[in-house]
């Protein structure tokens, strides 16, 4: 693959692994994501289980969780960025593995995933959101981390209305060209209420990375309720 491709596959798992520490850098100084969290850990209680599907360094996420007196479990496609998280936050537990083909042993009281969902296709993202509904307890909370379709205006080649994302969006992250996927706002209610999920929160912010030529983010946080009676 040449340099200026899209990086996808096993490559793109190597290159998230080789950003490691760098990752956060640019991106662990995140005060905004630290308030969702803490926000999201208030519906959970101290001694619950939690698990974060794309774990990064660990920072500041996993780091926040074991703060806070959860037990925590992260996977992550990447080798490099497991490696990390488990140096800067030992109390939890790790799998270097793709949450599209995770088997948890357990239901987890919360899951997390920010901004590790973008480079799954519109399909894949509908498979996950129902694959964590079901890793989920009843009455357990989903926290999402993300950049929504009316917030980026680098402009989009596509736009599928039945599940209102834009697929296929190619971008420039940290230097390399990647692909992901876009939902709008109202396509992420679907996604999640389609899978069983209630949203009960839902806040915004704008993060400024600091990494080169890097634009501000808008972000979108949601928290959803697993429903009882689906």
């Amino acid at each position: 693959m040449a340099q200026n491709e899209p990086k996808a596959g096993p490559l793109l798992a190597q290159f998230w692994s080789d950003l490691g520490i760098k990752y956060q850098h640019a991106y662990g100084d995140d005060a905004g994501l630290v308030k969702a969290v803490k926000t999201w850990l208030s519906y959970l209680s101290p001694g619950t289980t939690v698990l974060e599907c794309g774990c990064g360094t660990g920072v500041p996420i996993a780091r926040t969780i074991a703060d806070g007196g959860l037990k925590y479990h992260g996977i992550d496609v990447a080798s490099g960025m497991v490696e990390v998280c488990r140096k800067q936050v030992p109390e939890g537990t790790y799998e270097v593995v793709s949450m599209l083909d995770y088997v948890p042993k357990i239901e987890y009281d919360g899951i997390v995933a920010s901004l590790s969902h973008f480079e799954l296709t519109p399909k894949e993202h509908a498979k996950m959101a129902r694959n964590w509904f079901q890793w989920t307890k009843p009455g357990g909370h989903l926290l999402i981390s993300t950049i929504v379709f009316e917030d980026d205006l680098s402009g989009h080649t596509s736009f599928d209305p039945e599940m209102e994302c834009a697929p296929g969006v190619e971008t420039v992250f940290m230097g390399n060209k990647i692909i992901i996927t876009e939902f709008t706002k109202e396509g992420w209610k679907r996604l999640l209420e389609g899978a069983g999920f209630e949203i009960v929160h839902t806040e915004t912010d704008m993060f400024l990375p600091k990494a080169e030529a890097a634009p501000d983010e808008p972000r979108l946080y949601i928290i959803a309720k697993k429903r009882v009676n689906v």
